[in-house]
């Protein structure tokens, strides 16, 4: 399972990042962590969900011109790129995130979509041949409540499932279990002690 973790600008925490191999989820914000060939694998996140919490709008501009501007111009290429989105807001977020894809069909990258609280599985199946994955998004309730469903009907299609916002010992064990095939958090840079969360894992927990 990759675990990709919070861009931060502190010089031993990259390296550390780097020596235990955690991958980079980056947003439109935070772009200039990507230079270069620093990261053995990273993802493109679009930003909403911090804008979200910001309580601002999202910011399609700055993701659109990350994405056909600044990528292009990159040493190396992310595992996949989040369609927009819009937190708890179910269909709604679905048709959004849906005329994006269409919006960005010209480019061909691995395009994911994120899940959101009130998405059935028929809804989300319905637009399975036009994405490459699944990312779980949505309420923490909602997502250990759905999660392995959405991995399932992910990997029925063949394709990987990450799932978002995985910061505790509990979750991460739970992602390994329901087979999810990636997990982020910012908690993990961020907090002095977060990368305790990941050590270790590689053990019988990891099975159990």
């Amino acid at each position: 399972m990759k675990v990709y973790c919070g861009s931060t600008g502190a010089h031993k925490t990259l390296e550390y990042m780097w020596k235990m191999n955690y991958g980079l989820m980056i947003n439109p914000v935070d772009w200039r962590y990507s230079n270069g060939k620093r990261w053995r694998y990273w993802a493109l996140d679009n930003g909403a969900f911090a804008n979200w919490k910001q309580k601002k709008p999202f910011d399609g501009v700055k993701y659109e011109r990350t994405i056909r501007e600044k990528l292009p111009k990159s040493d190396t290429s992310p595992d996949f790129i989040t369609l927009p989105d819009m937190v708890s807001q179910g269909e709604q977020s679905l048709r959004f995130s849906m005329e994006w894809r269409e919006r960005l069909a010209d480019l061909n990258y691995p395009w994911f979509f994120i899940v959101q609280d009130g998405m059935s599985l028929d809804d989300v199946e319905s637009i399975i041949p036009d994405v490459d994955g699944l990312f779980v998004g949505g309420t923490l309730k909602w997502k250990l409540k759905t999660g392995s469903s959405w991995v399932k009907l992910a990997h029925s299609h063949d394709l990987p499932c990450h799932i978002g916002r995985v910061s505790t010992r509990r979750r991460i064990l739970w992602s390994v279990r329901i087979g999810c095939d990636s997990i982020d958090s910012t908690a993990f840079a961020r907090n002095k002690d977060g990368f305790r969360q990941l050590e270790g894992l590689h053990t019988q927990e990891m099975i159990c």
